[in-house]
């Protein structure tokens, strides 16, 4: 019985990091992207990609768990502040927050 427990457990564990890992490389893409519409002054892209990020990385938050979530978390609050930069017109603090962000994700997606 315990070495039932044990597999589903490790199974359990193991699904939910390939998880994690899928949303924290789609957020990674999106991410990049957003950096590379900013850098050509598409700041509309840029959020789009963004929101698109902030999305994954919230998906990869919910399966996370210890210094991996952390990071995700600090990840998805650098991107809530590159919108929040798109929003008061400063392009480039925006990315420099997307940066930041992926860094964060990158340390998570390590850990998860």
């Amino acid at each position: 019985m315990k070495k039932i427990i044990l597999l589903i457990s490790s199974l359990m564990f193991f699904s939910f990091s390939a998880l994690a890992e899928q949303h924290a490389d789609a957020a990674l893409e999106h991410a990049n992207a957003a950096i590379i519409q900013g850098k050509d002054g598409n700041i509309n892209s840029l959020a789009e990609h963004v929101v698109q990020a902030q999305h994954h990385t919230e998906e990869a938050i919910k399966v996370a768990q210890g210094p991996a979530k952390a990071h995700l978390e600090a990840g998805f609050k650098h991107l809530h502040d590159a919108m929040k930069s798109v929003h008061e017109g400063h392009g480039s603090k925006a990315i420099e927050h997307v940066k930041t962000a992926i860094e964060h994700i990158k340390a998570g997606d390590k850990l998860a």
